[in-house]
This record gives C-alpha cells, structure tokens and sequence, in this order.
C-alpha cells in the first residue's frame, strides 16, 4: 500500500495560504511528493517546508488555476497527481490509497476523479449517490481533482485563458469528447471551507476576493458557453442573467444598498467575456467601494 502511495504526487496551488498548506501536510503520509506552486511569491513556505523532503516549492507569476495546474503537471514525476485546495480536510492515507485502487479498477479510464462532499450546498453542487462506490459524473468540483498524467497530458490539460472558475468543466467536457469520462469516489468523504484557501486580514480584503471571484465565475461562465455552444447560444442562454444583473444594479444604484459593487463587479465580467477581452481582472484593481454617481 506504501509503495502505491508514492506513485501519486499532491498538488497545491497556493495564493497566501501558508497556514493552510502547513495544517493540509500534516494528513499526508512523508512518502507521498508534494509540491506547492505558489503564485504570490511567499518566500515563508520556503522556511516551513525547508526541511520536508517530500515537499517541492515552485514560485511563478499568478496567471490564474489553470495555468498553476498545468505548470505542476510538467514537473510530476509519478503516474498520478491529485490537485486539492489547502482549506480541503479529509484527504489522507487512506484517501490516496483508496483512489489508486479506484483508478486501477477502472483501468485508468478515466478523465478525472473526485471525493464526496460533505455538507455541500445542493445548488451548483450536483453529487451523485451514495448507494454507489464510484459513479459517473459530468463533472467534479474543482478543489480536489485527481489525475492521470497521461490522460491529463492527452486531452492538453487546462485552458489557460481561464484564469478562475469554470476549468474543470472546460477539460471534462473536452476529455469526455475524447472517450474519458468523469467518476465520484464516494467512499472518500471530504469536507471544503469554500473561500478559505486564501488567507486575508483585513475586511476591505475580504470585500476585494468576494468581489473578484464574482467577476471570475462570471467571465468564465460566459467564455465556457461561447467555447462550447457558440457565441449566439451563449448569449442567449445569457439574457435572463444580464437583465436581473442590470435591474439590480438599478435598485441597488437608487437605494444606495451594499451589494451594488458585487452587481458592478458581475456585469463588468460579464460585459468583458461577451467583448472577448482577457480575464484580466486581478486583486489589484478590483473595486472595493461603490462608485459616485
């Protein structure tokens, strides 16, 4: 069982997560490869990790998940990696052990696997049942991801000019084409503090990630349809979302509420997806604050 163990490396893409990072390696077994690939430049990892021999530190420029992924997927040495954010508990020993299994069961047909999660919200979060091992999916959430190499390498691995949210449903979809299916291990149980990968202070930060990752979702959301259906489909399916984001934004501008930001920051997205522009949006010029009018 040791031996399989070795045969996987974890992946951890880290954005100030330090703290996270040191409490995550504490469930992994010291034979097992990590690798942290930093887009922050936290020289401090280098003085927590400095003397685990498992441990790998790569420090790059932020160009987004995606490209963090496929960045590490270069330097794996092993047949598998298992890509897991840092505020994931539960994947252990015997976690890792029970998804080699899995994997070879299934011949290693697979595009990628992920856990059950525990206390998960229902909406944007399908599961498949419990009464079943293993189970197709259409796709699996993107804080733990487990991959083979080589088939991550044959269907050319993430898009990268998806900078956050989205990437995972992108390479499923594109792998399922390729005959590779997405599977559920449901006997591993998980549980994910959406949110809390990224380690921040202050409130005004706080406000600037929520702000950000609702720009994000919506800029990829948006770039997947147009991928996938065409640009006509995509904003068709997109007109109900663009009408309520455009009523709130009235409301929340007349009423002077809170959340016009959050509907500024959304339509901003939005409005940059369907014009084509980059997902260029970064936590150094996310507003924080409404706008005077």
């Amino acid at each position: 069982m040791t031996e399989n163990i070795k045969k996987i490396t974890i992946v951890l893409v880290s954005y100030n997560s330090s703290k996270k990072i040191k409490k995550f390696i504490k469930q992994i077994p010291i034979v097992t490869p990590i690798m942290i690939v930093d887009n922050s430049n936290d020289i401090g990892l280098i003085k927590n990790f400095r003397r685990k021999k498992n441990v790998k530190i790569f420090f790059k420029k932020n160009l987004g998940y995606g490209s963090s992924i496929n960045f590490a997927s270069k330097r794996v040495k092993t047949p598998y990696f298992f890509v897991v954010q840092p505020d994931v508990t539960g994947i252990n020993k015997s976690a890792l052990i029970k998804f080699y299994n899995y994997a070879k069961k299934i011949n290693d047909k697979f595009s990628v696997m992920g856990p059950h999660f525990l206390d998960a919200p229902k909406k944007g979060h399908y599961q498949t049942s419990l009464t079943h091992k293993i189970m197709k999916i259409h796709n699996v959430h993107g804080s733990t991801i487990f991959f083979n190499k080589k088939v991550f390498n044959k269907n050319k691995g993430f898009d990268e000019n998806i900078f956050l949210y989205w990437e995972e449903t992108d390479y499923t979809k594109r792998a399922m084409k390729n005959g590779f299916s997405a599977y559920q291990l449901n006997i591993v149980k998980v549980k994910h503090e959406k949110g809390k990968a990224v380690e921040v202070k202050s409130q005004e930060d706080k406000d600037k990630l929520k702000n950000l990752y609702s720009w994000h979702f919506i800029w990829s959301k948006f770039y997947y349809f147009k991928k996938h259906y065409g640009k006509i489909l995509a904003i068709t399916y997109f007109i109900p979302i663009i009408i309520r984001t455009l009523i709130r934004i009235f409301i929340y501008k007349m009423t002077n509420n809170s959340k016009l930001i959050k509907y500024e920051c959304r339509w901003d997205g939005l409005k940059s997806s369907i014009l084509n522009r980059k997902s260029s949006m970064r936590l150094t010029n996310i507003p924080i604050k409404l706008k005077t009018y």
